[in-house]
């Protein structure tokens, strides 16, 4: 069994929460860090844009007016909203038992975060890779690999990346209804608010939904940590950000920009 670190950084603002990702994962990649599993939150909201996401429909004015940041993820996929959500990320390599193929390392921290799910009493399932998915620019729209479904609507959307044999998977996890927000964030092309609204409603959710409860963020992070246990064979001892580790998301930070 590997011994892994977990760490709960809290609410952080959008571009330190992605410098600490890939401080993570560069300092993984040296041989330095720890595989670590990793649970924050964002203060202010914001929105975070795949890497590759170079042109897309977000209103960039109207987050500034409504206060939420807007940040690069390293990883791919579409925008995705840190507002009533909960972000996991899981930094490891082949050394602790993350496949070299990209579609086996999904599908072993889908397991588990289906694992843990099943804990809060939800039979959830990892999306098909084959799933037809519309041209949108928001992430929850569309199914990929490493998403959570319930009902076969998604609230669980991931994405990773590599330095060396090194991974970055990083997840967002809804856990209150976030459609009313998404249709002020965006620029309609011959779409209606009501019509993204019930186009996010019919495939998307969150868990608050799900469940027809609030949700505390805590329960969520224990169970996703006792189902990742589970499917990596981890054992996870709770642990803090190093001096160097904090050094260098803060120099990341401090050089993002968004395109």
């Amino acid at each position: 069994m590997n011994i892994w670190r977990l760490l709960d950084t809290g609410a952080l603002p959008a571009r330190l929460n992605m410098g600490i990702d890939l401080a993570l994962l560069e300092m993984h990649a040296r041989g330095v860090s720890p595989p670590t599993l990793r649970f924050y939150q964002w203060n202010p909201p914001a929105v975070s844009l795949g890497y590759f996401q170079r042109r897309h429909s977000i209103d960039l004015a109207a987050c500034s007016q409504l206060g939420l940041d807007v940040v690069k993820r390293p990883t791919g996929g579409r925008a995705v909203l840190h507002e009533n959500d909960l972000t996991y990320s899981v930094i490891a390599g082949v050394t602790e038992g993350i496949p070299v193929k990209l579609k086996d390392a999904y599908k072993l921290l889908g397991e588990g975060l289906v694992h843990g799910f099943r804990l809060l009493g939800l039979d959830t399932v990892r999306a098909a890779d084959h799933l037809s998915a519309p041209e949108t620019d928001i992430c929850f729209m569309r199914y990929a690999e490493g998403d959570i479904l319930y009902e076969g609507k998604k609230f669980v959307g991931s994405a990773l990346t590599l330095k060396g044999s090194s991974m970055l998977q990083h997840g967002s996890l809804v856990l209150e209804s976030q459609r009313e927000r998404w249709t002020s964030l965006m620029i309609l092309q011959g779409h209606s608010n009501e019509g993204l609204n019930q186009h996010l409603e019919s495939r998307t959710t969150s868990l608050g939904e799900i469940l027809g409860r609030r949700i505390n963020p805590n329960e969520v992070k224990t169970a996703l940590t006792a189902g990742l246990a589970m499917s990596l064979n981890a054992e996870f001892q709770a642990g803090d950000l190093t001096y160097d580790e904090l050094a260098l998301a803060q120099e990341i930070a401090s050089n993002q920009s968004v395109r």
